[in-house]
């Protein structure tokens, strides 16, 4: 017998251990240099443009982590996908948010990237700040499409409309970058910030 997760949306989750108080300041440093930033996603709060060529010493640490486990999500998501070479992930781009209380970001996409990801440099691990929060791509009334009114208590991952996981400060999730999410309403007096990502597949040799 076998069974196949067909048509999958894996998403990793690891916990690092990098300086918060350096990257907060560097956050705000992006900040104080460009105050009005820019506005795709997010409502409220601030959001700086492309942040790759940054050469912070705490940044540097961060993007090299990143990268390590960016390279392993690729080996182990599209293992068994046939490439014309051998294949890396490199970062097309990355960005800071800052959101204040009420401040959220809307449902969206990462279009023409192929792996995406956020990692929270403050976040307190409290719903009320903000849980990311993922769609199902088949249907987010899969649940009641699909089963009879009143059999199930809780849903699991595979029928669930929506997932919620919940952040905290050096924590590191990677997605794949079609995968819809946002990141919930932060109602308390207290300052969310992360970082997120976007990498395109290139060939090794053209790593540049």
């Amino acid at each position: 017998m076998n069974i196949t997760p067909l048509f999958t949306s894996p998403l990793m989750q690891v916990q690092l251990d990098l300086d918060l108080e350096k990257l907060s300041e560097f956050a705000f440093q992006l900040q104080n240099k460009d105050k009005k930033g820019f506005h795709l996603t997010n409502r409220g709060g601030w959001q700086s443009g492309d942040i790759s060529k940054e050469t912070h010493e705490e940044f540097i640490r961060l993007k090299k982590e990143i990268s390590q486990y960016v390279q392993k999500y690729h080996l182990e998501v599209f293992r068994g996908m046939v490439f014309k070479g051998n294949i890396i992930q490199n970062f097309g781009n990355i960005w800071v948010n800052i959101n204040e209380q009420y401040h959220y970001n809307e449902w969206h996409v990462h279009p023409y990237s192929t792996i995406s990801g956020a990692y929270y440099i403050k976040h307190d691990g409290s719903k009320e700040q903000g849980d990311i929060m993922f769609k199902n791509p088949f249907g987010v009334y899969l649940e009641a499409s699909h089963w009879p009114q009143g059999l199930i208590e809780r849903p699991n991952e595979v029928t669930s409309g929506f997932i919620n996981i919940k952040p905290s400060s050096n924590a590191l999730f990677i997605f794949p970058a079609w995968l819809e999410h946002k990141v919930e309403n932060n109602l308390k007096d207290n300052t969310r910030i992360s970082l997120s990502f976007n990498t395109q597949p290139i060939l090794e040799n053209n790593n540049g």
